[in-house]
């Protein structure tokens, strides 16, 4: 049985992009990511954001959040320097309600950015 529409959780995802010396591979950023939140929260804490990585290709990622976990969500990311000895930067692009809405507002729109050359 389907759960109806207004009964359900609204869901929310957080497009972000990784600034690194060098190549980040995905198991190393879970785990990271992990951390920082166990960390910063403790289990009941992380137990309550769940995170989770649901795409990472080369610099951008997106990433699930739980009503009313945006906060800390974003500070589990923002505490994140170091990567297996890599340093990394980790900046949130946006906060869209689809998947698809977070890949073409934020992170198509990052790459239009880069590929302009500046106009004087």
């Amino acid at each position: 049985m389907k759960t109806l529409p207004t009964l359900r959780e609204k869901k929310r995802y957080v497009a972000f992009e990784i600034n690194s010396e060098n190549t980040i591979f995905r198991q190393d950023l879970v785990r990271e990511i992990s951390n920082s939140i166990v960390s910063l929260f403790g289990d009941i804490g992380t137990s309550q954001i769940r995170p989770a990585l649901m795409s990472f290709e080369g610099r951008f990622g997106i990433l699930p959040l739980r009503p009313g976990k945006t906060v800390e969500t974003r500070a589990g990311l923002a505490c994140i320097n170091n990567i297996r000895g890599i340093r990394v930067s980790i900046r949130v692009l946006g906060i869209s309600g689809t998947i698809k809405g977070a890949t073409e507002k934020f992170i198509q729109q990052s790459l239009i950015k880069e590929s302009e050359p500046e106009r004087r």
